[in-house]
């Protein structure tokens, strides 16, 4: 018998105490998207409902004028890479006989190949100058997602910042909203054990309590916890057991 208690008490230390717990699933993020630039929408090639990776392309505002200004401003770069070019071979072969000819001479080349050089790099400089704007009227996922929502259509005009155009929330990294009795506030800890099943799923699944929130719910008297998760779809529910670490 004494055994029995023994062994009995050896595997409460072990595993310690189950508390109940609901959830609920919620993305781990979610973000109203908007562009800095102004201008008409030119194209929106995705839907509600899609799977978008972190970089892809969700929506791009007319481009047409910035297009034109940066061939131009690559057609500058060739020019001013040409006297560039050409006006450094021509300042190797001033170097080369310096000691022979006048200081003069020498000081115009040297103000020639300057300038060149400055040329070259100011049209670097607009290159990379209306690559940013064109870059700025495109609207890109932050982060691996589902689009949630849009609220502008092609052709419609968009404000600034002030205006959200994209909704998508993460995916497929979401979390568990946990609720439990405030009588336990002080059992439960980061990185206990928690056990649940999803309400079409029986398959349980583990994680750990990775956040708890400081304050108890005044209506419900609930604490609530976090436990991070993937490839469950904001909306869902369950319930579980906490493990906590006596």
């Amino acid at each position: 018998m004494k055994k029995i208690l023994f062994l009995l008490l050896v595997f409460n230390c072990a595993f310690g105490e189950e508390i109940y717990a609901s959830f609920n699933v919620e993305a781990s993020k979610q973000s109203k998207l908007a562009l800095e630039s102004i201008g008409l929408v030119q194209k929106i090639p995705v839907e509600i409902g899609q799977k978008v990776s972190k970089g892809e392309l969700l929506l791009a505002l007319d481009q047409e004028s910035e297009k034109i200004a940066l061939q131009n401003a690559q057609n500058s770069y060739q020019l001013a890479l040409v006297e560039y070019e050409n006006t450094k071979s021509r300042m190797q072969k001033i170097k080369a006989v310096e000691n022979v000819i006048d200081k003069q001479s020498y000081e115009d080349m040297k103000a020639k190949f300057d300038a060149a050089n400055l040329n070259l790099n100011k049209a670097k400089i607009n290159i990379a100058y209306y690559k940013n704007i064109m870059a700025k009227k495109e609207l890109r996922a932050p982060y691996d997602a589902i689009i949630a929502n849009k609220f502008i259509q092609v052709g419609e005009g968009v404000g600034g910042v002030a205006q959200p155009l994209i909704e998508i929330f993460s995916y497929p990294q979401s979390k568990l909203i946990l609720s439990f009795d405030e009588k336990y506030k002080d059992k439960v800890r980061l990185g206990d054990d928690f056990f649940y099943k999803i309400d079409q799923n029986g398959t349980e699944l583990k994680g750990k309590i990775s956040l708890i929130y400081p304050s108890i719910e005044v209506k419900t008297r609930k604490i609530y916890a976090e436990v991070q998760t993937t490839d469950l779809t904001p909306g869902l529910f369950g319930e579980g057991r906490i493990i906590t670490k006596d």
